[in-house]
């Protein structure tokens, strides 16, 4: 039997993306490492440039491949530029559009039923850059717009906490990514809210034991994309794969991101 050592490198030429669930990477012997439609929501830790955008890009642009929707909560504008405009995806840059739809979101929980099957198409993504910030801005909102309240936190932050405790019922998935491990001042943090975690080797010790407590941190590797999945207290390491926006835009979209190729043309 031919055994391969884990790649340096994964990407749309050495790799298939055919299989029933996105791919997250490939491990050792190069198993696919998967997000199951099922699984609950997932949160990136990689700390600065370690890949966390690359990761939340590649398995969005697979999900809407498979039917499912997908909104970008990205306060930083660029991060995910690559979806603007493509079917069944929603960009929100702005801190106040993003609150409404937090609520908007979770309200209508309360008007549905619990989702009948695991199939993409009927899953709903939030793709969330830099949790932290984006909670720190959702109070800072409120406070400034709503100074005369009496509530304890953020509408917008409760909104946030209702999706990860009872969204995943409801065919709602948070894929997160944040530098700390944690949503910060709530009860939502990532161990209990996050059934699925991808970690960097460079992250802190106080966020590996935060995010993977009990699992054994593994040895530092300067190999880009080299990450490590944590699920059920198991430790998987693999290499990521990598799109380009641009590639992440045509998986993701052919037939639009043709349109606006002649478009430009």
């Amino acid at each position: 039997m031919n055994r391969h050592p884990l790649r340096n490198d994964v990407r749309l030429h050495t790799t298939l993306l055919s299989g029933p669930d996105p791919l997250i990477g490939l491990a050792a012997d190069d198993q696919p490492v998967t997000l199951d439609a099922g699984q609950g929501h997932l949160l990136v830790a990689t700390g600065a440039g370690g890949g966390t955008t690359s990761v939340l890009r590649s398995l969005a642009a697979q999900a809407l491949a498979r039917g499912a929707r997908a909104d970008f909560l990205d306060l930083r504008r660029a991060e995910h530029a690559w979806a603007h405009g493509l079917p069944d995806s929603r960009h929100l840059a702005n801190i106040a559009a993003i609150h409404d739809h937090l609520l908007l979101t979770a309200n209508a929980l309360r008007e549905q039923t619990p989702a009948s099957g695991t199939g993409w198409t009927s899953r709903h993504f939030l793709v969330v850059e830099e949790l932290s910030t984006l909670v720190a801005e959702l109070r800072r909102y409120w406070t400034r717009t709503r100074p005369e309240t009496q509530l304890e936190e953020a509408p917008g932050v409760e909104a946030l906490e209702l999706l990860l405790q009872a969204g995943r019922a409801y065919g709602v998935t948070v894929l997160a990514g944040d530098a700390g491990g944690t949503l910060p001042g709530s009860g939502a943090h990532g161990p209990s809210a996050f059934g699925t975690r991808i970690l960097g080797g460079q992250v802190s010790g106080t966020t590996w034991r935060r995010a993977a407590a009990g699992v054994q941190a593994p040895a530092y590797s300067e190999i880009p994309g080299r990450l490590h999945l944590v699920t059920r207290d198991k430790l998987t390491t693999f290499q990521a794969l990598y799109l380009t926006p641009d590639e992440a835009r045509i998986l993701a979209a052919p037939e639009a991101a043709a349109r606006a190729h002649r478009e430009c043309a």
